[in-house]
């Protein structure tokens, strides 16, 4: 009797190994089995779809007499059809022989696309059982194939390497994921327009760069943000977590960092003429002083003046160039609905408007 407690007891603390051992591996393993990369692009009015998956050296960690390290992590799929639901079910039959399991977490998108066809293709993948609700949709500037096929110097995917990039902090000052549901639902809400994100190749580095926002007026596409003005897209829609802001002063760079924002829209109404308010509430931490400034009060309080002067002038120019675009993707016109403002989409392209910037120091005394 007692030697079938201690051969239980064995038996538990075995499993309880096993159970813990593999625990480790689950998160890595899923991630590098589900990963999957689409391109969509249309040559001489036929779809062209790409796909990155990953290759069974992706679902097996250590290394065996099995697995060949040499082999590629991903392997590259290209179909043509006439129509978006051929060519979808063609690239489901060549991934699914293809014995690889997967679920498609980043589409990537052609300029070549016409605007007629873009929403139309995107909400066919939203009805496909391997594309989820929350697939980063991204904008290139070349072909899309060229990005799927790849191969990234690191032995990781590089559908993983874009998806965790997109959604690290040092990119979300510069470059904002938008999910495939949240695209839909803009073109379809007509009121906050959507955007997509742009991903080029780097060549040279064998990686990837994102920087850049194609916006759109409803389902066109009508201009890019640079870097700079995507990080103001950022700071007016408060997805800046903790960013890095440089101004100049007096000829010479001062940079600011962990800078958050917190923003607010409003909508003032006066009898003579309505505006759109936008206030900004900032604070950073100064990274160092420039040679020639003297480390006194009266330099931090330059600083802060014109940290606060040169930020409202690029939100007035950056809001501006939305308007002459003619693109809302922050919720302008949303305010403007909300405060009773009639033909809210003819009136936002010449509606005035003001700015105001507030900047504090962290962990500094007020006086600063």
């Amino acid at each position: 009797m007692r030697l079938l407690k201690f051969g239980r007891l064995g038996l538990i603390l075995l499993l309880l190994v096993l159970c813990l051992s593999g625990c480790w591996d689950i998160v890595p393993i899923e991630e590098r089995a589900l990963v999957i990369v689409i391109g969509v692009d249309k040559v001489e009015n036929r779809i062209r779809l790409s796909a990155q998956v990953p290759t069974i050296k992706n679902l097996i960690q250590t290394a065996s007499n099995f697995t060949d390290r040499q082999k590629p992590m991903v392997k590259p799929f290209v179909v043509e059809s006439s129509s978006m639901l051929d060519a979808i079910q063609q690239l489901e039959d060549r991934i699914y022989k293809s014995m690889i399991i997967g679920e498609v977490k980043i589409i990537i998108v052609s300029p070549q696309v016409p605007r007629k066809d873009l929403v139309n293709m995107l909400t066919i993948f939203l009805r496909q059982p391997m594309v989820s609700f929350q697939t980063l949709v991204f904008s290139s500037e070349a072909k899309p194939e060229e990005i799927i096929s790849s191969e990234s110097p690191f032995d990781i995917q590089p559908g993983l390497i874009i998806s965790k990039q997109q959604r690290s902090a040092l990119k979300m000052a510069h470059s904002f994921p938008i999910e495939l549901w949240d695209f839909i639902a803009r073109v379809d809400n007509r009121t906050l327009d959507p955007y997509l994100p742009v991903i080029r190749l780097d060549q040279e580095n064998k990686s990837y760069l994102l920087q850049g926002i194609n916006v759109f007026n409803n389902d066109k596409i009508v201009g890019t943000l640079s870097s700079d003005e995507s990080y103001l897209f950022g700071i007016l829609t408060d997805k800046v977590e903790e960013g890095y802001k440089e101004i100049i002063v007096k000829g010479q760079e001062v940079g600011f960092g962990k800078v958050k924002y917190k923003s607010k829209i409003r909508i003032i109404r006066r009898q003579n003429q309505d505006k759109i308010r936008v206030d900004v509430n900032a604070q950073g931490t100064l990274l160092e002083i420039p040679k020639g400034f003297p480390n006194r009060v009266k330099t931090y309080q330059l600083f802060k003046k014109e940290m606060e002067k040169q930020l409202q002038q690029q939100v007035l120019s950056f809001v501006k160039k939305l308007q002459f675009l003619n693109t809302d993707p922050i919720g302008f016109r949303k305010q403007m609905e909300v405060a009773g403002i009639k033909n809210w989409d003819e009136v936002y392209p010449g509606i005035a408007v003001d700015a105001k910037v507030h900047f504090n120091y962290r962990n500094f005394s007020p006086a600063f």
